[in-house]
């Protein structure tokens, strides 16, 4: 019994191996892509845009905010693990000034609760104050999207905690895109979003300018 017991749990332990190592490479291709953008010396000191599709979508944010020092290191798809676990890369490689981050949409669409988010959340902005104690921290909370909208509650509990976490911290900002993409018919307008009722937008991308401008200058 005891020797299926230890056999079982190596067998556990290969399986989480792995997994580990597979979940790694989902997101290598897109990784390897901000390698061969960032050259021999990547930019240091400047504004970093990251997150899920909705920065990587972001066609010219530097431009946008006339910043040359403006870097766009989105990957679509991505959760706040996904931040967390390719944190060097991504995050800690550019030692950024400010950080704007967009994250837990997707986390809310595969079923995690808006407390998970937020425990995420909480782990992501304790690693970037551990390694970048002077860093601006910037989250812009989670949009209203019409393809979404089921899960408003629960997007609305993350935003407030996530607001209320942020509140408390010095060098850090909660960034509402939240309320002004609500119209007055108590939904998202859809002049916000592309076809797929997920995605942005130009027009959506100017509301988001004029609300981030103030944390960038």
């Amino acid at each position: 019994m005891k020797i299926q017991k230890n056999i079982f749990i190596l067998l556990l332990f290969i399986s989480i191996n792995t997994f580990a190592q597979e979940y790694q490479k989902i997101w290598q291709t897109e990784i390897d892509s901000f390698d061969k953008l960032n050259g021999a010396n990547p930019l240091q000191d400047g504004i970093l845009f990251t997150g899920s599709s909705s920065i990587r979508m972001w066609k010219d944010p530097a431009k946008d905010f006339n910043n040359p020092k403006i870097l766009n290191r989105g990957f679509g798809g991505s959760q706040i693990i996904d931040l967390i676990e390719n944190f060097d890369k991504v995050i800690l490689k550019y030692h950024p000034q400010k950080i704007v981050i967009y994250s837990g949409d997707n986390d809310i669409e595969e079923g995690k609760s808006a407390e998970i988010v937020f425990g995420d959340f909480c782990v992501l902005y304790g690693m970037i104050k551990a390694k970048l104690p002077n860093v601006e921290v910037y989250y812009i909370a989670i949009k209203p999207s019409l393809n979404r909208w089921a899960k408003v509650t629960e997007i609305k509990k993350a935003n407030t905690m996530i607001n209320e976490y942020l509140n408390a911290k010095s060098n850090a900002a909660f960034v509402d895109i939240f309320s002004p993409m609500i119209d007055f018919t108590g939904k998202p307008s859809e002049k916000w979003f592309m076809e797929d009722g997920l995605h942005m937008t130009d027009e959506g991308y100017q509301l988001w300018i004029k609300i981030l401008a103030p944390y960038i200058k």
